[in-house]
């Protein structure tokens, strides 16, 4: 997922020069803030909104296919981050990969919400660490 947005981010680049910066409300924070934050709590807060919820209700409850109720995760989740601009291509990407590793887990009856969450976590410590360097 990480490697896939980055490509993207270059990509963009390259076809339509340097993005506008989004504001970063956590950016006079201290790293250890920034972390519990970006790393720790986002992930885990929105793994429950943007993959457990809708998929646990399309698919359990009003009983859709794994592919529809992904498909509603991958919608609700994109639009969480609240971006207009070039930046939903790659949390579009980040929300087609959580919501596989959700439906995944959940179809071998594994842990969905904790692969999606560890997922989630790496991916935007992997970012964290790219904004700190």
């Amino acid at each position: 997922m990480f490697v896939g947005q980055i490509v993207l981010i270059f990509a963009e680049y390259a076809l339509w020069g340097p993005p506008v910066p989004h504001p970063n409300p956590l950016a006079h924070q201290s790293i250890a803030v920034r972390f519990f934050f970006i790393v720790m709590l986002m992930p885990f807060l929105e793994t429950i909104v943007g993959q457990w919820l809708p998929i646990r209700l399309m698919h359990g409850v009003f009983h859709l296919s794994w592919r529809v109720a992904a498909a509603g995760s991958i919608v609700l989740f994109t639009l969480m981050h609240g971006y207009t601009d070039r930046a939903v291509i790659a949390i579009l990407l980040g929300a087609v990969v959580l919501a596989t590793v959700f439906v995944i887990e959940a179809k071998r009856g594994g842990w969905p919400v904790l692969s999606t969450y560890l997922t989630h976590a790496l991916a935007n410590a992997c970012v964290l660490s790219l904004q700190s360097g």
